[in-house]
């Protein structure tokens, strides 16, 4: 049977484009405020009063997610510009925007009429977008101060995440569901697809699907399109500190939700315990203290859920060393990414980072905390092989998982049905 190609009308892609250019760019005033915050790593472990707001939003109440409810208030963030730009798109193979969804009903258009969400047949994928942003950060002792602001304030600001190869992108496109394979061996956001394995998008896959490494992940997001990329690296870290100066705190999951961070049974027909991508209602945020049900951070389940933990090349251990790529450069051998002079030996909850330019914090080992304190999540480190990083968590981890959990102890063609993918799409580049 033939698939059907959802192709806009070009003059409705001229009316989406004229949009999103008045969302990301002509919406910034040239006084756009500064806010920042610093993180007292190591005088401080308790993730609740270890952050200081700093700038205009020095006296800020910060956001917080009722569990009950599900329901984000967001207390002095309600009217901040950027946040108000995160919002749910389809788009094409390439990052260009079709039209918007409906932020509180993905399964409805801005304009009431249904959308393509969970429609596998759609000529591309549902996202989120991340307009570009400038960060200043630095360290002071074991005090790391970090800035943002929508404009460009001085040269000490970097669009950190918005570099892609050299160019400097005015959005990105964050994944809305985790990544699934579809019959045509294309890296998919769609809802209604399993990203068990990673290995096809087929609601029949049992534990019986084949799991798949860094290389052949990396295969299937470049057959969605040669400019797609893995979703990690700079705009991870980026995203994450957005989270810490949101909440005023470094514990993700007790300021956004625990995820399905316990959900891992021995029933291989229930697919290991992970679920179908589904569509959540709730808006921008969601979140939930079960342990068992999707969550989301920016409309993106992946950065809440911690179901499957997610491949990201752009961060290696090179036997104990840390490399990384500011501007997404693929290369799983390091020799053509930073090296950052940070080593790892140990795993471990790690209270302190090491700040490095272009790509954000990076972890160090120089203070040991828990699950409740610091940062709040388990790092794993071999530092005896080259190893790709996955973050976030995995459903069989629990209070271990979060924002800013990592794994750096398996080589890149680990495969297993915990270790998944997903994409991200830059906008497309000025000419």
């Amino acid at each position: 049977m033939s698939k059907k190609v959802f192709i806009a009308e070009q003059e409705t892609l001229l009316e989406v484009q004229e949009q999103v250019e008045k969302l990301v760019r002509n919406l910034v005033p040239d006084d756009a405020p500064i806010y920042g915050m610093v993180i007292h790593e190591a005088s401080d472990l308790n993730p609740s009063t270890r952050v200081e707001y700093l700038g205009a939003n020095k006296d800020f109440t910060p956001m917080s997610m009722n569990m009950s409810t599900h329901a984000m208030n967001y207390g002095s963030w309600a009217g901040w510009d950027w946040l108000k730009a995160n919002v749910p798109v389809m788009c094409n193979w390439d990052g260009g925007i079709d039209y918007f969804l409906d932020p509180d009903d993905y399964t409805k258009k801005a304009d009431g009429t249904n959308s393509d969400a969970a429609n596998i047949d759609y000529a591309g994928d549902a996202m989120a977008i991340v307009k570009k942003i400038y960060k200043k950060e630095y360290k002071v002792g074991n005090d790391r101060y970090v800035y943002f602001c929508e404009r460009k304030v001085d040269d000490d600001f970097h669009a950190v995440g918005f570099n892609v190869l050299g160019k400097e992108r005015d959005y990105m496109l964050i994944p809305m569901f985790y990544g699934s394979i579809d019959s045509n061996g294309k890296m998919r956001s769609i809802a209604g697809q399993w990203s068990c394995l990673t290995a096809s998008g087929s609601a029949a896959d049992s534990a019986n699907g084949k799991a798949i490494g860094t290389a052949e992940q990396y295969t299937a997001i470049q057959a969605a399109s040669g400019k797609a990329l893995f979703f990690g690296g700079a705009l991870t870290n980026t995203l994450a500190d957005i989270c810490i100066l949101l909440s005023k705190s470094t514990d993700s999951q007790t300021a956004f939700g625990s995820g399905m961070c316990s959900t891992y049974v021995e029933d291989k027909a229930q697919h290991y315990g992970t679920k179908i991508n589904t569509v959540i209602g709730g808006g921008q945020f969601y979140g939930s203290n079960d342990n068992k049900s999707f969550n989301k951070i920016f409309h993106s389940c992946v950065m809440g859920s911690y179901m499957l933990w997610q491949r990201d090349p752009y961060m290696l251990l090179i036997n104990g060393r840390i490399k990384v790529s500011p501007d997404y450069t693929y290369d799983l051998t390091g020799a053509k990414y930073l090296d950052t002079g940070v080593n790892l030996a140990k795993n471990g909850y790690y209270a302190t980072t090491q700040v490095v330019k272009d790509f954000g914090a990076v972890p160090n080992d120089e203070i040991a905390c828990s699950s409740a304190t610091g940062y709040c999540d388990h790092t794993w480190v071999n530092a005896e092989i080259p190893a790709v990083s996955r973050r976030f968590g995995g459903c069989h981890h629990g209070a271990r998982d979060g924002l800013w959990a990592r794994t750096l102890n398996l080589v890149a063609a680990y495969a297993w049905w915990a270790y998944g993918a997903s994409k991200l799409l830059p906008a497309p580049a000025a000419a």
